[in-house]
């Protein structure tokens, strides 16, 4: 089928964008930018060693996470820690926060960066897919930036030489020791109706298309806005472990928090079939299904497979997913991902080393070959 004139005329939409992005970025003010953010990091490094990282400060939205190298020590900031005395923060450690510990407050973080020139800022961005204005301005603004997908990482290397990851998200809602007390939660009997509450996003209209007409089919699915955040911990495990298949639609590139809430809770994952071959997919084991666009319209199906493929697992199958997700997508052993690849990067400055990419790249890509083509 060819593509008819008004595709056509947005692909040169598409294209004319691109090459005006590419003209911006090739400007003589990111060079400027990329010296200085390097010269400043070689300056801190040499006056105080980040070497080995011990002493981590870490944003409310990490709350749950607990050190899994005994070599650290977590500090948890409060949740509106940039709204009081910045000068009472911490000094001399490695602060390591989301972009949603930042938000609304970003120019008291700005303020805080400027007034604690012997430490460290790490910001993980769990949105570089979609918000692109914090994004690039959160990379200016820290010494190492962390997206959590591949999507905008050449336009993001501009504001920020020193990128780490990508650093996919992980589940940071309930903590490992929570999960581990509650197994009998995700070992009960669960619904064949499918789960999939979203948060609805202005800007996005395919992807509130896709909700809108899920919801004609199930009604679990559809919009919601953040009230889960009012819920208890145990509240929210028990309606995500309600369920046996999770339909997954995301804004757009990357893998949403959603996945690895639903793996965690030992569910099927139904996503969208361009994620079959996406790095970040890569490394789930085979629980996922897949759909297709026209099973948006029809998506019986899916959603019957999906829930074939729980039963045949059976509690056994949940038990696996739960202890899997615990090793591999949590929120514990992916900040000490974030912070090994920290310590390596410090280290390649401090010796000059060009040469081999950052170990969490090396160990993904290790973990993707091992899907794909097992020994």
């Amino acid at each position: 089928m060819l593509i008819n004139a008004d595709i056509a005329e947005r692909v040169r939409e598409i294209a004319q964008l691109q090459e005006s992005v590419h003209r911006i970025l090739g400007e003589r003010e990111f060079d400027a930018l990329a010296i200085g953010k390097s010269l400043g990091l070689r300056r801190k490094l040499e006056g105080w060693s980040f070497a080995e990282v011990g002493e981590v400060c870490i944003g409310n939205n990490l709350r749950h996470a607990v050190p899994v190298n005994p070599r650290r020590h977590y500090t948890h900031l409060p949740k509106d820690f940039l709204e009081g005395e910045l000068d009472a923060l911490p000094d001399r450690c490695v602060y390591l926060l989301l972009n949603n510990d930042i938000g609304k407050s970003l120019p008291q973080y700005i303020e805080l960066v400027r007034r604690r020139p012997q430490c460290l800022f790490v910001v993980w961005d769990w949105d570089s897919q979609h918000w692109l204005t914090m994004s690039c301005t959160l990379a200016a603004h820290s010494d190492f930036y962390v997206p959590s997908t591949s999507d905008n990482f050449y336009t993001l290397s501009h504001f920020n030489p020193h990128l780490l990851g990508p650093a996919f998200a992980a589940v940071n809602q309930w903590s490992r020791q929570f999960i581990v007390e509650h197994m009998e939660v995700l070992l009960a009997a669960r619904s064949d109706e499918p789960f999939g509450p979203h948060v609805q996003y202005a800007g996005f209209d395919r992807r509130n298309r896709a909700v809108v007409t899920l919801k004609t089919s199930f009604q679990g699915i559809g919009f919601t806005d953040h009230s889960y955040q009012l819920k208890s911990d145990l509240d929210n495990l028990r309606e995500w472990a309600g369920h046996k298949t999770h339909w997954i639609i995301p804004v757009l590139g990357g893998v949403p928090i959603r996945v690895y809430n639903c793996m965690l809770t030992g569910g099927i994952p139904v996503l969208p079939s361009h994620y079959r071959g996406m790095p970040e997919c890569l490394v789930f084991d085979d629980s996922p299904v897949f759909y297709d666009v026209i099973d948006l319209v029809e998506p019986a199906d899916a959603q019957r497979q999906a829930v074939a493929r729980f039963d045949a697992q059976g509690r056994v199958g949940v038990a696996e997913r739960v202890g899997r997700a615990l090793q591999h997508q949590h929120i514990d052993g992916r900040c000490e991902s974030v912070l090994s690849a920290l310590e390596a990067a410090v280290r390649r400055l401090a010796a000059g080393d060009r040469g081999q990419p950052a170990p969490y790249l090396m160990n993904l890509g290790l973990q993707a070959a091992e899907r794909v083509c097992p020994a």
